[in-house]
């Protein structure tokens, strides 16, 4: 089945520059083979670069705002989920934000910090049972995307468990049975959660932040002037951090201190995708951390696709996260006597957790991938077509957004790409039209030439006609005239030539 697109080409807009193809992780989900770049929905992992990348507003991304509002405005019952990145974005006010859901019609709220408590205490369950030689945290989509269809050989190494979003929605179906039947409505930082969705079978409306903030913004109003309402789920501590990078690690240190030295924390689409790549020569040398905790966004799920903020400084982003951790310290220390916040969470978690209640499974999608490799003689057939016929033709100027020249002729080759978007292609293509130009001018100052010395063989003739003829009469001098008036449109012609 086809997956629903998360982002959205405006043709007209495209100038076909091939910006998005430079970005992107892949590249052949892109198809530059017509006058706009179109993208194969069901190889892109949803990494959100070429939206960024597109300085022409050719690229949107699409969430579920315009069905989650007409489902509100018809009574649906729905419980909202809040991602622990909504700090960022809504710094101070996330009980306001709250507020405004309800006025929509939303009747709960649950915050996905406390399903990321319960992922933590799901990975370290895992790790102290299974030992595995290796564990790829999976909160983040673009990258379960990315190893499900291009790197399959690390399937065995996903996390065996479900992302704090989908704990979530596992606990309040398990754990809150008056909302069991209620549709679900992630407030995401994240384009790629539909993928997660569609992939499981849960959650039904991906709301994203910037959609928020554009319906507020639509409305005349700010999210000070909604009332205040809390969350319905437990109280988490420092895995509110999750959506900052690092924040997995910090909350695993927290339980599990002697696994710091072997945890790699690693973010950003310039870095994660080549380093799952060199992944499995790391496996074969048994040089690998127990722990990869890994985001597609640089700045992490703060700045995350689905955000405004992918243009924040880091650090005010993550202040603001900072900021809220130290509130729910606060919030669990207060609640006890005894002050001894990390055992009542413990116990928290423990009324929230089952060992099989939380497995996730994964599905080995590269057959979607399989693009067709050029022999050399078809590679070198296309390279012909590119102008490109020797080794001194391969510039790799990376002008057509593939980094290289075989890039551009594998894409060619699969027919997502055409010979006139490469560079060299084009270049020739001047330099032809220019040498064709300097012939046809050099032809046509030839020819002038020609007729000048007509012209003055002409202008012989005539001087002695006259000379020799000027006793013979009126008949000769009219003759004469006759031949100087069309020796004047002669020169006439030359000079316009």
């Amino acid at each position: 089945m086809a997956l629903q697109p998360i982002i959205e080409v405006d043709p007209e807009a495209c100038v076909n520059c091939h910006q998005c193809i430079s970005v992107c992780p892949i590249k052949y989900c892109m198809d530059g083979s017509g006058d706009s770049v179109t993208i194969n929905h069901d190889t892109c992992i949803g990494c959100g670069n070429c939206i960024t990348a597109c300085t022409h507003n050719a690229r949107r991304s699409i969430d579920d705002w315009d069905r989650f509002s007409r489902a509100c405005a018809g009574g649906e019952k729905i419980v909202a989920i809040v991602a622990p990145s909504a700090a960022a974005s809504f710094e101070g006010q996330l009980e306001k934000l709250n507020g405004y859901l309800r006025k929509l019609g939303v009747e709960a709220f649950f915050d996905v910090s406390f399903g990321a408590e319960l992922t933590v205490k799901s990975y370290l369950e895992y790790i102290k049972s299974a030992q595995p030689q290796l564990v790829i945290a999976q909160p983040c989509p673009a990258i379960v995307n990315y190893i499900e269809l291009f790197m399959p050989e690390l399937l065995p190494h996903l996390a065996p468990a479900d992302s704090p979003m989908l704990h979530t929605m596992k606990m309040i179906r398990e754990y809150y049975p008056r909302y069991g039947k209620h549709k679900m409505a992630v407030i995401s930082p994240c384009l790629a959660k539909k993928r997660e969705f569609e992939s499981t079978g849960m959650g039904d409306y991906n709301v994203t932040f910037a959609s928020i903030e554009k319906a507020l913004s639509g409305s005349g109003k700010s999210l000070a002037s909604f009332a205040s309402v809390p969350y319905d789920s437990p109280i988490p501590e420092r895995a509110v951090l999750f959506s900052s990078p690092g924040g997995l690690m910090a909350t695993v240190e927290r339980d599990m201190p002697e696994a710091a030295a072997r945890i790699r924390k690693i973010e950003g689409t310039h870095t994660i995708y080549d380093y799952l790549n060199d992944l499995p020569q790391s496996l074969i040398r048994n040089r690998q951390p127990l722990l990869v905790d890994c985001l597609n966004c640089e700045k992490g799920c703060n700045g995350g696709t689905g955000t405004n903020r992918k243009e924040t400084p880091v650090d005010i982003l993550e202040q603001a996260v900072s900021e809220r951790v130290a509130q729910q310290k606060r919030l669990l220390t207060s609640s006890m006597k005894d002050n001894r916040a990390s055992a009542k969470l413990d116990k928290t978690l423990s009324q929230y957790w089952r060992p099989d209640l939380y497995v996730r499974k994964y599905k080995d999608r590269s057959a979607l991938t399989k693009w067709k490799t050029p022999s050399e003689q078809e590679m070198w057939a296309i390279y012909n077509r590119m102008f490109k016929f020797s080794d001194t033709d391969v510039y790799n100027c990376a002008s057509c957004g593939y980094g290289s020249c075989e890039g551009l002729v594998r894409a060619i080759h699969n027919g997502l790409n055409k010979p006139e978007n490469c560079h060299h292609y084009e270049v020739t293509l001047v330099k032809k039209a220019h040498d064709t130009l300097d012939r046809i001018t050099n032809d046509l100052h030839s020819k002038i030439n020609d007729c000048s010395l007509f012209m003055k063989s002409v202008e012989q003739i005539v001087l002695e006609m006259k000379e020799n003829t000027i006793e013979q009469g009126t008949a000769i001098e009219e003759s004469s005239a006759s031949v100087e008036e069309m020796l004047a449109s002669i020169k006439n012609i030359t000079k316009l030539a």
